[in-house]
């Protein structure tokens, strides 16, 4: 299931003649797989949607929500490919993860690319937004403590963000593949909300070719809104 129903229209955060800004629901996949039974994608809803579809300049994992740069012709595709190569598009994403992560930080662990398995450079920045405790047990402890925490990406290695939360010891909450399987079902039994808690929140880029400053704000997918609600995290 994704949070956005097959026969609803993706919702279109920005567009002009060469890019649409797209946000992605959660369960989605971009593309079919040779790895995936899924006959739905987002590619073939716009296809639906659109005359001239616009195709996605990069990727977003499936169960991540969130803001997604499409373009609607090849040439503006390659030059948005170019700054995402170049690390000039500012990527900003919201995380809740299990206990109280420090303040800020930066998280540069190398990660092993799963195709070449070679050993590649991967930074992570990452700045603690909210903090919650309720009073639950979990495991040994008498309490539950989670944390929102705002992440921007320097690289774009597999997986990174989730590698690189769980390599510090505060897992993404609902991470099937490198978070913590107690946690995971103790969330879902405690505050009845799927999926994984990873959100990307904001683009920000030079538009290609007219040179415009963009910032675009994907709001909060509905599996956070309830988080939010539950843990009283206003003005996140």
């Amino acid at each position: 299931m994704t949070d956005n129903p097959i026969d609803n229209p993706l919702s279109i955060l920005w567009e002009d003649e060469h890019y649409a800004i797209i946000d992605k629901p959660a369960g989605l996949l971009i593309h079919r797989s040779l790895f995936s039974s899924d006959r739905e994608t987002l590619v073939k809803r716009l296809y639906r949607q659109f005359e001239n579809p616009p195709l996605p300049v990069h990727r977003l994992d499936r169960p991540v929500s969130g803001v997604l740069a499409a373009s609607f012709s090849s040439e503006a595709a390659a030059l948005l490919s170019s700054q995402f190569r170049n690390g000039q598009v500012k990527k900003t994403y919201w995380a809740v993860v299990r206990g109280y992560i420090p303040q800020e930080g930066v998280i540069d662990t190398s990660l092993k690319d799963y195709e070449s398995g070679s050993i590649k450079e991967a930074t992570t920045h990452y700045r603690r937004l909210k903090t919650a405790e309720l009073d639950i047990p979990s495991r040994k402890y008498d309490t539950s403590r989670y944390s929102l925490v705002e992440v921007q990406p320097q690289t774009g290695r597999f997986h990174q963000i989730r590698r690189h939360l769980a390599s510090l010891g505060y897992p993404i909450v609902g991470d099937t593949s490198h978070g913590d399987t107690f946690s995971n079902h103790h969330f879902s039994e405690h505050f009845q909300v799927e999926g994984l808690m990873l959100h990307a929140r904001c683009i920000e880029f030079v538009h290609p070719i007219t040179n415009e400053d963009l910032s675009i704000n994907s709001p909060a997918a509905l599996r956070f809104e309830k988080v939010f609600e539950r843990f009283q995290w206003s003005g996140a």
